[in-house]
């Protein structure tokens, strides 16, 4: 790679080059105009015709002499001048570039206030490491979505199976059996589709349509009756009327169903998690178990946080709170909604979905 000092003393003789050939091109322009305005004249004291070609290369040989060394040295010193802080910024944009890495993404190329045409092609790299960063992360945000969503489907099959075995089945039964675990894979299928067009589009891969909220709720409290039974508490959806919303179904479901879990992971044994449909549309969950502080009732949406930010839940609001939020609070802001958490009132945890009028 040529290093910039390297291109400052090439720039400096390439302008010192064209200095001299300038000189040349010019010498030959006046050698021309002498000859012309001596040819013909005749010397004044002899009576003998001057010899133009003789004089015409004196003077020119006199220009020279005395033009070129100054030429070239103002040209050597004004190419020095003008190259010095492009090499020194071409030396900070090879810097950054030499130390960007696959873990540090957010790393991008100097550009300074001149707005010139490095200033312009170090804006125009930053964007394309802009673009690459925002791919990787949506990579990232993609698989650690799919893994957690995975999870409460593949507990699904699992209970089921599990229970199925203890003891001697009718064919029919297993034939049910294979009807529940056919239905959560292909769930499982409609989860990972919905999950990538919002890694890929953010809230551009919403497709929104009008829904009864209370169905929604309904089909997530019928999903986490499998877990629910295992762990010992109860799932209901309270009674109300039909509550109708413009949303993305799935991606709904995908919310109703992580707050469902959370709720059951935070639960204590034999108490009951209460789902509302209600007028706004607002969706509530409630559980009975410790709540959660309100120091810490924005920070539990913050993906990884109980790693990333220290945060100790285990004595306050118990295991699994993390990235099953953050991904409530990114698809209801994709829905332009908010979800938050407070005390429920007589002990426990609500959370709240706070969406958009149809």
């Amino acid at each position: 790679m040529t290093s910039p000092a390297t291109l400052g003393r090439g720039l400096g003789r390439s302008l010192a080059l064209a200095t001299v050939l300038g000189m040349v091109l010019f010498g030959i322009a006046m050698a021309f105009m002498i000859y012309f305005t001596e040819v013909g004249e005749t010397c004044t004291t002899a009576g003998e015709i001057e010899d133009p070609p003789l004089e015409i290369v004196k003077q020119t040989a006199l220009a020279f002499a005395f033009a070129l060394p100054f030429g070239v040295a103002l040209s050597v010193l004004l190419a020095r001048t003008l190259t010095h802080s492009t090499t020194e910024r071409l030396d900070d944009v090879i810097r950054s570039a030499s130390s960007m890495t696959g873990e540090r993404l957010d790393d991008r190329l100097p550009v300074s206030d001149a707005n010139d045409a490095l200033d312009r092609l170090s804006i125009a790299l930053n964007g394309v490491l802009q673009r690459i960063e925002s791919g990787v992360a949506a990579q990232s945000q993609f698989a650690a979505d799919a893994s957690h969503e995975l999870r409460t489907p593949l507990t699904v099959i699992s209970t089921n199976l599990e229970v199925a075995r203890r003891k001697q089945r009718a064919p029919s039964h297993w034939e049910h059996v294979a009807d529940d675990a056919l239905s959560e894979v292909k769930r499982m299928g409609v989860l990972i589709d919905k999950l990538l067009e919002l890694s890929r589009a953010g809230a551009a891969g919403l497709q929104h349509a009008r829904v009864d909220l209370r169905k929604l709720g309904s089909a997530a409290v019928a999903r986490a009756q499998p877990l629910a039974t295992e762990r010992g508490v109860q799932v209901e959806l309270a009674p109300g009327p039909s509550v109708d919303a413009e949303v993305d179904a799935d991606a709904i479901a995908i919310v109703l169903d992580n707050l469902v879990r959370n709720a059951i992971d935070h639960s204590p044994k034999g108490q009951s998690i209460t789902v509302t449909a209600a007028a706004g549309p607002r969706i509530t969950v409630d559980d009975r178990g410790p709540g959660v502080p309100a120091d810490l009732r924005e920070r539990i949406f913050e993906p990884f946080a109980r790693g990333g930010a220290g945060i100790d839940r285990a004595a306050a609001a118990g295991p699994g709170l993390g990235l099953g939020l953050a991904i409530c609070r990114r698809i209801v802001a994709g829905h332009r909604g908010s979800v938050t958490v407070e005390d429920r009132p007589g002990g426990g945890a609500r959370f709240v979905v706070e969406l958009p009028t149809a």
